[in-house]
C-alpha cells in the first residue's frame, strides 16, 4: 500500500499500522481515506480535542491526496485468507 498524501510504499499493514500509518484523517469537515505514513503524519497531522487526527489548520484545503490502494489491499488478502483457511480445514 502506499501513502496517500507522499506516496511512499510499505509491504503490509502489518508494519504500516506498527509504524505510525493511520487509515484516514479529517481535512477541515471532510474525511479523507488514507493510509498515510508517519513522515507525514509528523508534520501535516495532528489529533484534535476529541482524539481524531486532523490535517493541521494551516494546511487544511491545501494537500493534494492520491489514489490509496489500502481497500483494495486488504479485499485482495481478505479472499487470500479466505480461500486457504478453506483449504485447510
Amino acid at each position: 500500500m502506499k501513502c496517500a498524501i507522499c506516496g511512499i510504499q510499505i509491504d503490509s499493514v502489518e508494519n504500516a499500522v506498527s509504524t505510525g500509518w493511520i487509515p484516514y484523517v479529517w481535512d477541515g469537515d471532510r474525511e479523507q481515506d488514507g493510509p498515510f505514513c508517519s513522515s507525514c503524519c509528523e508534520s501535516l497531522i495532528e489529533i484534535d480535542k476529541d482524539g481524531e487526527w486532523v490535517v493541521k489548520e494551516e494546511y487544511q484545503g491545501e494537500i493534494t491526496y492520491l489514489e490509496g490502494d489500502f481497500s483494495e489491499e486488504q479485499e485482495s488478502n481478505l479472499v487470500v485468507n479466505i480461500v486457504f483457511d478453506y483449504c485447510e480445514n
